[in-house]
């Protein structure tokens, strides 16, 4: 008989983490449809690439936490060029 380990806990710090880009993405959201504009949220100044970076770590996060994050790979691969154009890249595990 073969068993399969638990999956290791998840720390606080990344559950917090998730949460905080929850906050993040809904204040920056609005750079999917204007990617030129800049946003002022959380002390900072929110661009076009913040908003492919925070979404790959929010959907990393949030798969790890056991959601769906089968749109955001949807949308990942259809657009994999323009994460690259900014240095970024994902495999889904």
């Amino acid at each position: 008989m073969h068993h399969t380990p638990p999956p290791a806990p998840i720390s606080p710090a990344l559950t917090a983490e998730l949460r905080y880009l929850h906050q993040v993405m809904q204040a920056i959201e609005i750079l999917a449809d204007q990617p030129t504009l800049c946003v002022v949220a959380y002390g900072k100044i929110w661009r076009y690439p913040d908003l492919l970076s925070t979404s790959l770590r929010y959907a990393c996060l949030a798969q790890l936490h056991g959601f769906d994050v089968s749109p955001f790979k949807q949308w990942f691969n259809k657009d994999s060029a323009l994460f690259a154009q900014h240095g970024l890249s994902w495999s889904f595990g």
